[in-house]
């Protein structure tokens, strides 16, 4: 079994067909897969548990990071995150190690939420998620 770094694990975002580059200053990023259930339970179902079908299945992906509000270069910012979220612009995502290896969690999706903020005597932060549409796709590197 291999055990890593938590901080080798990235996520990298792009409007739609663009050239994605790594979130900046994430402090954390989290992958949720969900599936639906559909209720199936009858008064013929076993000793009273219920039955369940397998129903539509969601992903989302979210991260926390520092605020920069002078950032440039090469990687994709919160003012970017706003732009997509406000224009309503499709992102792709890759969620994977810094250092291929394993696989790599890929799809696209758009923004759902951007929050930035900030306490006294604090670093100013942002959190944003990306809800996942179509299929997403594991891909083996």
């Amino acid at each position: 079994m291999a055990i890593f770094n938590g901080s080798d694990l990235i996520i990298t975002l792009a409007a739609d067909g663009g050239t994605e580059q790594k979130l900046l200053h994430a402090t954390s990023c989290t992958y949720s897969l969900n599936r639906d259930t559909i209720d199936i339970s009858s008064k013929d179902s076993a000793n009273g548990f219920r039955e369940i079908l397998s129903g539509q299945g969601s992903f989302t992906i979210s991260a926390d990071g520092l605020m920069d509000f002078t950032s440039t270069g090469s990687t994709t910012d919160p003012d970017e995150v706003f732009d997509f979220m406000l224009n309503r612009t499709k992102v792709d995502f890759t969620f994977a190690l810094s250092t291929p290896a394993g696989y790599t969690l890929t799809g696209e999706g758009f923004v759902s939420s951007l929050e930035i903020s900030s306490a006294v005597e604090d670093a100013p932060t942002y959190s944003i998620s990306i809800e996942g549409t179509g299929t997403p796709v594991k891909t083996a590197v």
